[in-house]
């Protein structure tokens, strides 16, 4: 603490000192948090808290300094800074996807014809894993039987067979889990396929209104 009062106080001598040296009546003033204004001819701790006006010998103000912000407000400010900095870099690289989506797909027949691919093949996963499913569910039922047949004539299951069965439903809850994680990816990809076609009339609408002359 008392090193910074010491600093601050080399920082007023050091400026008044500066000041007197240029101008032999140059001025300082300043308004205190009511609004009453202060004059002074060197730099006072009021002045650098409130901020202030140099005036030359006329009395006209030559240069305002603004109040020294606290660390605080330093800081509010650096965030703010960079929100807005992360807020252009998001917005520069919207412009650059828009370009790249109006140029891979020129119309919105070519814009709807990729995305529908996109959908159908999700379907065709979907429906391979499907039938995948079936052929492991019949397999698991069967040798379940065969189990159940093996235990009511009054013999152990075979180990080869319990590995058989375990194998069997690890498989089947395998794929009922890739089926539902599929079916859910495309009911979003349905929902993201609306948003981006409105997105694409829009950024098209926009394109061909910079094109007309």
């Amino acid at each position: 603490m008392v090193q910074a009062s010491a600093t601050l106080c080399l920082v007023l001598a050091g400026a008044a000192s500066a000041h007197a040296a240029g101008r032999a009546h140059t001025q300082f003033m300043w308004k205190d948090g009511s609004g009453t204004p202060h004059y002074s001819d060197t730099l006072t701790v009021e002045a650098l808290q409130f901020g202030y006006d140099v005036l030359n010998d006329k009395g006209i103000t030559v240069k305002h300094v603004d109040r020294q912000r606290t660390p605080e407000e330093l800081f509010a400010e650096e965030t703010a800074a960079a929100a807005a900095a992360a807020a252009k870099r998001e917005a520069d690289q919207q412009i650059l996807n828009d370009k790249r989506m109006i140029a891979a797909y020129p119309t919105e027949h070519d814009f709807v014809v990729a995305r529908q691919a996109q959908l159908d093949s999700i379907d065709q996963n979907i429906k391979a894993a499907t039938n995948s499913l079936g052929v492991q569910e019949r397999s698991l039922s069967d040798s379940l039987a065969h189990a159940d047949s093996i235990e009511h004539s009054g013999k152990p299951v075979p180990d080869t067979l319990q590995k058989q069965i375990e194998a069997l439903r690890k498989s089947a809850e395998a794929l009922r889990a890739y089926v539902g994680r599929r079916q859910k990816e495309k009911v979003e990809a349905t929902k993201r396929f609306n948003v981006d076609l409105e997105h694409y009339r829009e950024t098209r609408a926009r394109e061909n209104a910079l094109q007309q002359p």
